[in-house]
């Protein structure tokens, strides 16, 4: 009879102790799992809105839409992201004292970050990285001309190409609402310093001394900001 309880004894231990067991390796299972399936590490996105200001001199900020792709390395705390952004508004105002740059032709930004994120990846995570800018497009200004046959000024709209390159500090949140729907928001401060555009002229001076000389500012630096808000998908 000692030996049967002592059976049964060893029998019901021996149960609980593998049922606990199994608990434990399903609970950690399903860690792993929601860990990988939930959080993927490309993201697609499209950003039906974006503010971006390059310098100081605009007349109006951009409004631009864009798209990016980003990848999140296998240590889930760094990321790259290729945002691509165009200019959708114009502004062929009649400003005798015109500001530089009045977004009157196609302009494209392209702007790859690095992104950190210093707790990895969940359904809301922070990250702040470098973001470099490179923009390029069609962009007028209006200046004071000296006519030599009048002897007077008359105000010209001037039309070229135009480049620029700015770095920025960008610090960004993503949301990871449900499987494979992602929402995020960035915003970027930094500076321009490369821009081939004049400064707008709004006295005789600047004509006079310089009156054919229409890129002038490759050595300027201006303040840059961008706020922009996004969403996609992500696996």
């Amino acid at each position: 009879m000692k030996t049967i309880l002592s059976l049964l004894m060893v029998m019901v231990l021996s149960q609980t102790i593998f049922a606990q067991g199994y608990r434990v390796n399903r609970t950690n299972e399903k860690k792993v799992n929601v860990r990988n399936l939930d959080y993927g590490k490309n993201i697609f996105s499209f950003s039906p809105v974006q503010i971006l200001l390059t310098n100081m001199d605009q007349s109006n900020p951009d409004v631009a839409v864009g798209f990016s792709y980003e990848r999140i390395f296998n240590n889930e705390h760094i990321g790259l992201k290729l945002p691509f952004s165009f200019r959708l508004n114009t502004d062929n105002n009649n400003n005798y004292y015109g500001n530089l740059n009045n977004n009157d032709g196609p302009y494209l930004y392209f702007m790859p970050t690095i992104k950190l994120y210093p707790l990895g990846q969940g359904p809301v995570k922070y990250a702040v990285g470098p973001q470099l800018l490179f923009a390029y497009g069609q962009d007028s200004y209006y200046s004071e001309i000296y006519n030599s046959t009048t002897g007077q000024y008359n105000t010209q709209l001037m039309t070229g190409d135009r480049t620029q390159f700015g770095f920025l500090i960008n610090n960004s949140v993503n949301f990871t609402v449900v499987k494979n729907l992602y929402i995020g928001l960035d915003a970027g401060l930094g500076l321009v310093y490369y821009d081939n555009m004049p400064q707008a002229s709004n006295n005789y001076y600047y004509s006079s001394y310089y009156p054919t000389n229409t890129y002038r500012r490759n050595n300027s630096v201006s303040p840059s900001f961008q706020l922009n808000f996004n969403m996609g998908f992500r696996f």
